[in-house]
């Protein structure tokens, strides 16, 4: 359309559609935009139907290759537009016409604090649907809850079915919070518009139609995944306080109701008192998505051809309350990378703030605490997450103390062992702290025997890892130099092998306090010429890659994750059958007595004389920590975790 004299030419429009399945609702979404040169599909469920039918009608066709949800297929959307461009949000079951999108636009522009626009609405019947709806809030739903819903404002936020964002909008905002897979995510959107000073409105002056009646499937399903986007908008934007406000205003609310009406109404009020009793997020967390939809957008179930999908994953701040970086920290960082790369969200408080930044994936958040009311502070700042995963003492204080207010369940993971805290009145908190936790992991056998309380055994893990060459005449001791490792064994051990006279070096890789002490050890023994004290090694992958030999000498190890890093490079590891070096190793290590420097050097000098049985045995180990020590083992054994704690008993409720 040609502008007026003197009209300021409108910026391109763009239309985003996100389908999933039920082709004929796009293409009577499409056929009243034909020729509109910006229109993007964005289908979820990889259909070639509507695949074929997009290009009919001169669409772009996007195929994400699995069930992003509406918010991320927005944004995919949002990324393909072009430059400049507003953006019409449209459901594939709601339809306007172009010369109504051009008015809507045309009214967009007219004001420059509009972030938003939406036209009026009828549904299938030609009767009017609400478009404008108050804001989701404590207080409103204590007023729901009472019968006073009328003095709630009624224009809050307007839906997104059919929906006009301004561009200028959209590059100061940002696009759609993928943490809502199903609902509340347009609602979230103009939240955030609007603290910043934009405004929504609706166009009085153009109708849309929207059907409606393109979802099916289980109203119990699609309530489960309504009321748990709701309460990620209410932790989002009003903390955990205001979400237990909430939450128990829908109790009292649905309780009631539950005993004034009958049949389907009755029925449905009972649903949610029991769904807010136990949370909509947890309770989410047993479906599965894949035959979800938004609602309006398609056919719930899979059409022909649709056979991948996503499934939301919980958010999980997992806490370390430190300032260093060592094999918690570290595990730390593996897990989290490993769970952001499976689509969860995914905060760590804690650790060494350089250290652990350069190693997380950048899509982890990370946030300092080097003490318990740090701890706290941060967690007190952070929304919208499912689950606590917590690592060490301080850190379940932490856990446990911001559960005790928001009620998000904590897992928690020994990784030492030894009952947790260091003096007797810790110990007693954290027993008394244990009861309150939906689940304990041990990360050994070993471990658990000593905890002193149900436990469920998860071993770490660590990546795969090519396999060295094992020529390199050298030893490796991975491990901290400090007294409860015992790397004066290694010395010792290391001078009655014998390999030292062969060409053989020893490296020590790592730091500590026994550091001079090791120094002086080595020359009292006459080995120091063929001893390298390394320091702290940052890149351990490869060191263990130009090593022939793993040497491990603690006599107390809860895991022992530098033995099975060297298990990963195919190295022999020699180890005092001790600790969790019995599990770790299995029948395929070299296993000496604890503490028996002989029967180590034993070992040193039979590997280190014959290459072909250093290959056998590197290769077994490798095998083994392939099957038993994988991050996909240990990710599916965990998430499996998160998924019982989110949709399990609390432990005061447990038999």
């Amino acid at each position: 359309m040609t502008p007026a004299t003197g009209e300021v030419p409108l910026p391109e429009l763009d239309i985003v559609v996100v389908a999933y399945g039920s082709p004929h609702l796009l293409a009577g979404c499409l056929e009243p935009l034909d020729g509109h040169p910006g229109v993007v599909v964005v289908d979820n469920s990889s259909d070639p139907l509507a695949r074929q039918i997009t290009e009919q009608h001169g669409g772009r066709y996007l195929d994400p290759g699995a069930n992003l949800g509406f918010a991320a297929g927005v944004n995919l959307g949002l990324a393909h537009r072009r430059p400049g461009a507003d953006v019409l949000l449209l459901n594939p079951d709601a339809s306007i016409s172009r010369a109504d999108v051009s008015h809507l636009h045309r009214v967009l522009r007219t004001s420059p604090d509009l972030a938003a626009l939406a036209p009026r609405q009828r549904d299938a019947s030609g009767q009017p649907a609400q478009v404008a709806w108050p804001w989701p809030s404590p207080h409103g739903a204590w007023l729901e809850a009472f019968g006073l819903g009328q003095w709630q404002q009624a224009n809050g936020f307007v839906i997104g079915s059919v929906l006009l964002l301004r561009r200028e909008a959209i590059d100061e905002i940002g696009g759609l919070d993928e943490r809502f897979f199903l609902y509340a995510e347009e609602v979230d959107w103009q939240r955030r518009a609007v603290n910043r000073g934009w405004r929504v409105d609706v166009c009085p002056d153009i109708t849309a139609v929207h059907l409606g009646a393109g979802t099916g499937g289980d109203p119990e399903r699609r309530a489960t995944h309504f009321y748990a986007s709701l309460e990620r908008y209410i932790r989002k934007h009003f903390t955990s306080a205001g979400w237990q406000s909430f939450r128990w205003s829908q109790i009292f609310g649905a309780g009631v109701r539950a005993r004034v009406f009958t049949g389907d109404r009755q029925r449905q009020a009972a649903f949610r008192a029991h769904l807010f009793r136990h949370g909509p997020v947890s309770a989410e967390a047993q479906l599965t998505t894949g035959d979800v939809t938004r609602p309006g957008s398609s056919e719930v179930g899979s059409p022909a051809g649709a056979t991948r999908t996503a499934i939301r994953r919980p958010a999980v701040v997992q806490v370390v309350i430190s300032d260093a970086f060592a094999g918690v920290e570290r595990y730390v960082c593996q897990v989290s990378n490993g769970l952001v790369g499976r689509g969860h969200e995914v905060t760590v408080v804690g650790g060494d703030p350089e250290r652990m930044r350069r190693e997380l994936d950048p899509r982890v958040d990370h946030r300092p605490a080097t003490s318990i009311p740090a701890g706290l502070g941060q967690l007190a700042r952070i929304h919208g997450y499912d689950l606590i995963h917590a690592h060490m003492t301080d850190a379940e204080a932490v856990a446990w103390a911001t559960s005790r207010i928001t009620g998000a369940p904590v897992v928690t993971t020994r990784h030492f062992a030894r009952a947790g805290g260091s003096t007797s009145i810790r110990r007693k908190f954290s027993r008394m702290m244990q009861r309150s936790f939906r689940q304990q992991i041990a990360i050994s056998g070993y471990v658990a025997g000593t905890v002193g309380a149900p436990t469920v055994l998860l071993h770490h893990a660590v990546n795969h890892a090519a396999q060295a060459p094992l020529r390199e005449p050298a030893v490796l001791m991975l491990q901290r130099l400090e007294p409860e490792k015992s790397p004066e064994l290694g010395l010792a051990a290391w001078s009655l092998s014998g390999l030292a006279a062969r060409g053989w070096t020893l490296r020590l890789a790592g730091s500590g306090s026994m550091e001079s002490q090791l120094k002086t050890l080595a020359r009292e023994l006459g080995v120091a010429d063929s001893v390298e004290f390394l320091g702290h090694v940052g890149d351990t992958g490869a060191l263990l890659a130009s090593s022939s030999i793993l040497l491990a000498t603690p006599l107390i190890e809860g895991f022992g994750m530098a033995v099975v890093e060297g298990m990963a490079h195919g190295l022999p590891v020699v180890a005092s059958a001790a600790g969790a070096h019995r599990e770790t190793l299995g029948e395929e290590g070299f296993l000496v007595p604890p503490g028996d420097t002989v029967a180590m050097a034993a070992a040193l000098d039979r590997l280190g004389g014959d290459r072909d049985l250093r290959r056998q045995v590197g290769a077994a180990l490798r095998q083994r920590q392939h099957r038993l020590f994988s991050p996909e083992v240990h990710l599916d054994a965990l998430q499996q975790i998160y998924r019982d704690a989110l949709t399990g008993p609390s432990p005061a409720r447990r038999s």
